[in-house]
């Protein structure tokens, strides 16, 4: 046993990690978060780019993110027991070459979805007390002031979290039940202009037209969090029934609905709505194309929209507290946080992520601003793990893989990692395109994965006692890791 192991797991026993309750159906019913990610910022990428331009980059974004998917899925079948996702494939890629940058992975993975989190809630906040509670009374706190919109953005963001902290199968069934709400409300509004033909309008929906083309990427950037968003059924592959074939379905099936959506959603809402009105109301827009589509009942478009945020909340709070706690079970973040509970879930990272939350809609409060900040984070881990990929490859030829792609994946996944590296460098600096962001949310972004790097040095010197591991060797075939028992609280 190595020094890491030995310090990790010093007097302690436990049960198998993680519990194998879940079916590929379950990872599908969590994953159809995305589509709410779709919702919730297709509006504003209408109103800056046009409707047709928006929607090529959200196709575009999703077949990438299914090839994506084809090469996480073998790597996910590589280490069927690890939770964390893609940025745990990403870990074990560079260890042998930089292994702080793990550290850097699932803190940009964390963040990404985690923060996606108060976006939720913000919006949930917004449309509610616009809808049923206006004038809710208001407090200071911190020179900001607290009012209904951050209140019920709260209340949200704990609802999510009590969803997620007794148990994967509760997650899974509170995701089922909620996902077929959303999509009955996105069946409406695809159908109805096709059945009430003089409803939709193809010529409402325009191209772009003269800006730069960096416009296009900044906006490709932006929406990469939903479009590569399919790989979060990854994240419970140590929980699927059966790991390697639960895993794979799961991925693929949520790459092609997703971009199925992609495609028919803001094509139905644009023809439908219209741009104009779609960018002077982003975040309700899903609720003006439900209006349009059965001639009234806002409220019920509303009430649809506010439960396709709930799930999103749902299942980010699961894959975000997963990230962490497979980071703290590698040994590269602080080491309270690995620890499940009674139900077998990380409570402790789960909480975090929810305390962390409401603190982000207390003090910052701008839903897409909030996304750009994390957006850096995430497309950094996704990023290392398409590297992580070609690592795996070249260093560990001989080691099991359940699925294993063709050779001819090796110049796709190159292609993929390079097109990532030049949308990550024009996104970060350039979010002003955007239309909503600036330099101060991609340096929140910088700070936070910083942040990752501190914290895993003061795990490595001060909680485990040992020095930093600047590079971690690999062996050559998989090794039985029944020396790190999970703790369990």
């Amino acid at each position: 046993m190595d020094g890491h192991n030995a310090g990790h797991t010093a007097g302690h026993s436990g049960p198998e990690p993680l519990r194998k309750t879940l079916t590929w159906r379950d990872g599908f019913a969590i994953a159809l978060v995305i589509p709410n990610g779709l919702l919730l910022t297709v509006g504003y990428a209408i109103g800056a780019i046009g409707a047709w331009t928006a929607i090529a980059i959200w196709v575009g974004g999703a077949l990438v993110g299914l090839l994506q998917n084809m090469l996480f899925s073998e790597t996910a079948a590589m280490f069927p027991g690890m939770s964390g996702g893609v940025s745990r494939y990403a870990i074990e890629g560079w260890k042998r070459y930089f292994a702080p940058l793990g550290a850097v992975a699932s803190f940009g993975y964390w963040i990404g979805w985690s923060f996606s989190i108060a976006v939720n809630g913000a919006a949930i906040g917004t449309l509610v007390t616009t809808q049923w509670l206006p004038g809710l009374p208001s407090f200071p706190l911190f020179g900001h002031e607290i009012g209904g919109t951050e209140m019920i953005a709260v209340l949200a963001i704990a609802a999510g979290w009590a969803c997620n902290y007794f148990g994967a199968r509760l997650t899974a069934a509170t995701s089922k039940v909620v996902s077929a709400v959303v999509l009955c409300g996105l069946v409406v509004v695809v159908v109805a202009p096709l059945v009430r033909s003089t409803s939709w309008d193809v010529d409402r929906l325009t191209w772009f037209h003269g800006g730069s083309w960096m416009t296009i990427v900044v906006w490709y950037y932006v929406t990469c969090w939903t479009t590569y968003g399919t790989e979060i059924c990854a994240s419970f592959a140590p929980e699927y029934r059966d790991t390697v074939r639960d895993t794979a379905k799961a991925l693929r099936a949520t790459s092609l609905v997703s971009l199925g959506l992609f495609l028919v959603v803001p094509l139905a809402m644009t023809g439908s709505v219209g741009e104009k009105p779609i960018a002077a109301d982003p975040v309700g827009a899903f609720a003006l194309a439900f209006e349009k589509a059965l001639g009234g009942m806002a409220p019920l478009g509303v009430g649809i929209l506010v439960v396709s945020m709930f799930l999103g909340m749902v299942s980010t709070t699961a894959d975000g507290g997963r990230a962490l706690y497979g980071l703290a079970r590698e040994g590269m973040t602080l080491r309270q946080l690995d620890r499940l509970n009674r139900w077998g879930v990380p409570g402790r990272a789960l909480t975090l992520d929810a305390v962390v939350n409401a603190a982000i809609v207390l003090l910052l409060g701008e839903p897409l601003s909030i996304l750009l900040a994390s957006n850096f984070g995430y497309l950094t881990a996704v990023t290392l793990a398409v590297a992580a990929f070609l690592l795996l490859r070249r260093d560990r030829p001989n080691w099991t893989r359940p699925i294993r792609r063709r050779r001819a994946w090796i110049p796709v996944a190159w292609g993929l990692l390079a097109l990532n590296v030049v949308v990550v460098a024009i996104g970060v600096t350039h979010p002003s395109l955007a239309g909503y962001g600036g330099i101060g949310d991609t340096l929140v972004g910088v700070a936070i994965l910083l942040i990752s790097v501190c914290l895993y040095g003061y795990r490595c010197l001060v909680q485990d006692r040992r020095p930093i591991a600047w590079r971690i060797e690999t062996p050559d075939m998989p090794v039985s890791r029944a020396d790190a028992p999970i703790r369990t609280e």
